[in-house]
This record gives structure tokens, C-alpha cells and sequence, in this order.
């Protein structure tokens, strides 16, 4: 018999914002996150995962963030695009 780990998702709460101001990122204790950019609201929302310092963004089109969430700093890796499969530098924020 196999057995797995469950390993518990850390809710946080809070808004990370770019150092120039013009991105910010919301993560909500319900488990969701929105970005801003600039005046335009909601640009990407989602769902988000963080399991220690390790942080999953799962936009709602299907766009995967990877990232790590440390003594209050966020940063970002790749943005993972499902349709193109293709990789862009993700801002830290």
C-alpha cells in the first residue's frame, strides 16, 4: 500500500508591490490572488498554493507562476503558459 504526504497550504494575506509601483499582487487568506498593473484592475486572478516558502500562482487561463514567499519578500520565477508552452521572466515583486 502506497501512502502519501498531505502537506497543507499556508494561507496568507496581503499586497507585494513592484519596486518602480507599477505591479501588485494580491494574495487573499481564501486562497486567491489578484494583479494589478498600473490603473487597469484584475489583470490575472487566481488560485495560489504556499507550502513553506513556496509559492504556485494558477491564473484562471492557465498560466503557472512559480515563485518563493520568504521574511515578507516576494519573488517570482517563469510564467508557465499552457496554450504556448512558453516561459517569460516574471517581475519581483
Amino acid at each position: 500500500m502506497m501512502m502519501s504526504a498531505i502537506v497543507p497550504h499556508i494561507p496568507v494575506a496581503g499586497v507585494w508591490t513592484s519596486p518602480d509601483g507599477h505591479i501588485s499582487l494580491e494574495l487573499r487568506a481564501d486562497g486567491r490572488f489578484i494583479e494589478t498593473r498600473d490603473d487597469f484592475a484584475d489583470v490575472f486572478t487566481g488560485v495560489y498554493v504556499l507550502v513553506g516558502e513556496t509559492l504556485k500562482l494558477f491564473e484562471d487561463h492557465g498560466a503557472v507562476v512559480s515563485g518563493t514567499l520568504s521574511d515578507g519578500r516576494l519573488s517570482l520565477g517563469t510564467v508557465q503558459r499552457s496554450a504556448f508552452h512558453t516561459e517569460v521572466e516574471a517581475p519581483i515583486l
